[in-house]
């Protein structure tokens, strides 16, 4: 990568059950032209560009300079398929990683009032989030970002109480093998049209869709962390796929690639952070 990338996981153990990472990335090259595609995810992440524009369309964002004097937040919460972010020139970015559900706990409404696609731009901190910013954007030390963070986001932490939402998502998480929607629901006492209802109402997708991003997920993460020992074989029956053929309909649904080709072409940022970045020398010649 041409820009620069550092990590920040919070600093307060009870902020870590939320909040996954914060991460700051950044350049300083004004002829930067960076294409990176990111991937179906069940995380949701709250991106903040200091000094910024956006153009989007169905499938990519670009971001430009622009002398704003204020932040740009967005929110990806819905990733269930690949996108791209087209990056020219300088930025600098800040992006807080939310756990599943983990947001939620820091907002006293429904996620569906916030985003109801792949993204949405975000201001429900209000002004005391951009007091918090600039005191994050203004320093360049990775450990005082942090514990500005962890200040403001334990002094606004309002809880998540759904707890047919809570179980049923861990379920999916933790799932070791296949796991019907149904048998959730009936676990829960509930019927599959209210968890239908509650996890459009709090994740804005639906349980068969959280379900499937899951397992891209798993398949993906376990790839990276095993690809010296196990085979797209076995990376599909312990992603809970049915079997490599199942597994490589899911990849070519969710991001045009077969397994083998997206393995190929993508690179780890981070702990389960994966993106394929591309440097163009003209964008309009690959457009």
């Amino acid at each position: 990568m041409k820009s620069k990338y550092s990590q920040i996981e919070p600093g307060l153990q009870n902020l870590k059950q939320f909040i996954k990472l914060n991460y700051v990335h950044s350049s300083e090259d004004d002829s930067l032209i960076e294409r990176t595609t990111y991937f179906p995810n069940f995380t949701a992440t709250l991106n903040i560009y200091q000094d910024s524009k956006v153009t989007w369309d169905s499938y990519s964002r670009t971001h430009e300079e622009q002398n704003t004097g204020q932040f740009l937040k967005l929110l990806v919460g819905k990733i269930d398929k690949s996108r791209e972010v087209i990056q020219k020139g300088k930025f600098n970015k800040l992006s807080i990683v939310f756990h599943p559900l983990g947001l939620n706990n820091f907002v006293d409404y429904p996620l569906s009032n916030i985003i109801e696609d792949h993204f949405a731009f975000f201001d429900s901190f209000g002004e005391s989030f951009d007091r918090i910013l600039h005191k994050v954007f203004e320093t360049d030390d990775l450990v005082l970002k942090r514990d500005v963070l962890d200040e403001y986001f334990s002094s606004i932490h309002v809880g998540f109480v759904e707890d047919h939402m809570t179980f049923a998502v861990n379920k999916i998480l933790n799932a070791d093998e296949n796991i019907s929607i149904q048998s959730i629901a009936n676990e829960l006492g509930i019927s599959r049209k209210t968890l239908y209802r509650l996890f459009k109402t709090h994740l804005s997708m639906s349980p068969t869709e959280y379900s499937g991003i899951v397992k891209f997920r798993r398949a993906l993460n376990m790839f990276f962390q095993n690809k010296d020992r196990m085979n797209l074989v076995d990376i599909s029956y312990n992603a809970n796929f049915y079997d490599q053929s199942d597994l490589n309909l899911h990849f070519k649904q969710k991001t045009g690639l077969t397994p083998k080709r997206l393995f190929a072409e993508i690179q780890t940022i981070a702990n389960e952070l994966h993106w394929r970045v591309d440097h163009v020398p003209d964008l309009q010649e690959n457009n």
